[in-house]
């Protein structure tokens, strides 16, 4: 066990020299090493550039949507990507962060695992998709809005078969940033050129997402099958090891991990669409796109880092890392905070071609920066590390948290009152993650994942 003793004659700020870092990281682990930066950056731009085309086309297709068609239009697509969201994280149940964990330590069992985490996935998938469409007819969303998220929800069942997950674990970040940006592109492209054509959203819209989710499992099956599974060198595996870390009880807390923690960020645009209209969904979606804009390039840099923390070895040396990376992170979100907030109006203008009544929202919004970056660095952490339960009781006591004050808020102040029990929840999930940082052997000597809580 790290104690604090063991770190007092070190300040967090003190020593941050770049040959003394370079020594700090070779001494964390193999993989992440002066020798590996380059890799570590090549990876990052590989990730990068698929995020941004992705990020981009989405922000494309939501900014055509409501020049054109208006703020109502927006949040029906919203709110039917939200469900359709939660109905892919249902089907996933945490194998995609599972799979690519075991694959990172385990390559040679590739084949072994893929076989195990499809099977499961398909069983979670029928479930799920159920669900999913008798939310879409029977639950408490616009009428208008039933139709697109039916659409939205069975475009769900090629993820069963994505192999993006292998792609994560493999290193292959060009080919998984080729992923992530190519099903956007494909659902932007269809999306304009049939609503173009015909005039109509509805069936360009839920036939383009549809076509890029296939397109995209069928992408990457087939690299699988005429690259990388002659790249890996197949070897005798323990299959029992393998089946022990997929079992149902063992992935399952990772799984509500993830949906508690989807429903944390984002189960607020639900809510809106069940106690609100459909034009106060645009109104905060708007808002929170800006944000996505900002965090999904600093999430690519943690997603890169993901394999590498995975096989770290522990040590004083990496906790020290570790909270000397908070403060610079903190602090940068913190930057982007004032810029964003300062040049709010004029960024939706550019955007969307007017404010869209969003510029309170998106201020209020934007202080979630900092404390997002602090977040979701320290989530990776401790789920590479094998502390999937830590990870399943802070998304579900922040999950609980956010509902709660949604429920109170959002009669009251509509999308201002997600806005505000987004941040409130941020803070409380910040401190919790902060404490089982500092209290677990995240970074024993040994630097042996743990699953215990």
């Amino acid at each position: 066990m790290i104690t604090a003793a063991d770190d007092a004659p070190a300040k967090p700020w003190q020593g941050w020299s770049t040959s003394a870092n370079l020594k700090t990281l070779a001494q964390i682990a193999p993989g992440i090493s002066a020798r590996s930066l380059r890799g570590v950056v090549s990876s990052v731009f590989s990730l990068g550039v698929g995020q941004a085309v992705s990020t981009l086309s989405s922000l494309l297709l939501f900014a055509y949507l409501s020049r054109h068609f208006g703020v109502e239009l927006l949040g029906i697509v919203a709110l039917a990507q939200t469900v359709a969201l939660y109905v892919t994280l249902g089907t996933d149940q945490g194998l995609r962060l599972i799979g690519a964990r075991l694959v990172a330590r385990h390559g040679s069992a590739a084949s072994v695992i893929i076989r195990e985490i499809l099977v499961k996935r398909l069983l979670s998938c029928a479930v799920c998709i159920t669900l999913g469409c008798a939310y879409a007819l029977y639950g408490p969303v616009p009428h208008s809005a039933r139709p697109y998220i039916l659409g939205f929800v069975l475009a769900v069942i090629p993820y069963a078969f994505s192999l993006d997950w292998l792609a994560w674990g493999l290193n292959k970040f060009a080919w998984l940033g080729g992923f992530n940006g190519g099903v956007k592109v494909v659902f932007l492209v269809g999306s304009l050129i049939g609503i173009i054509l015909t005039g109509k959203t509805l069936s360009p819209i839920i036939l383009a997402n549809g076509f890029a989710a296939i397109l995209g499992a069928l992408a990457l099956w087939t690299v699988w099958r005429q690259r990388w599974k002659e790249e890996v060198a197949s070897s005798p595996v323990a299959e029992v090891l393998i089946q022990k870390e997929l079992r149902w009880l063992a992935i399952l807390p990772l799984g509500m991990a993830n949906l508690l923690n989807q429903a944390f960020h984002n189960l607020d645009t639900v809510l809106l669409g069940a106690m609100s209209t459909a034009a106060e969904v645009g109104r905060y979606t708007s808002a929170y796109k800006i944000l996505f804009l900002i965090l999904g390039a600093y999430w690519l840099v943690i997603s890169s880092l993901y394999p590498k923390l995975s096989r770290a070895k522990g040590g004083p040396h990496a906790r020290r890392l570790l909270f000397r990376t908070l403060l610079l992170v903190a602090a940068a979100g913190a930057a982007l905070t004032v810029g964003i907030g300062v040049f709010a109006p004029v960024i939706l203008r550019v955007v969307y071609g007017s404010n869209l009544g969003a510029i309170g929202l998106l201020r209020v919004l934007v202080f979630a920066i900092p404390m997002d970056f602090c977040v979701a660095l320290l989530s990776t952490v401790l789920v590479s590390r094998g502390y999937d339960r830590v990870i399943l009781a802070s998304a579900g006591s922040a999950a609980a948290l956010n509902i709660i004050l949604n429920l109170f808020l959002i009669p009251r102040f509509q999308a201002l009152g997600a806005a505000i029990a987004t941040l409130a929840s941020y803070g409380y999930l910040l401190a919790f993650l902060l404490q089982q940082t500092i209290t677990k052997p995240v970074f024993a000597d040994t630097g042996a994942p743990s699953n215990a809580f």
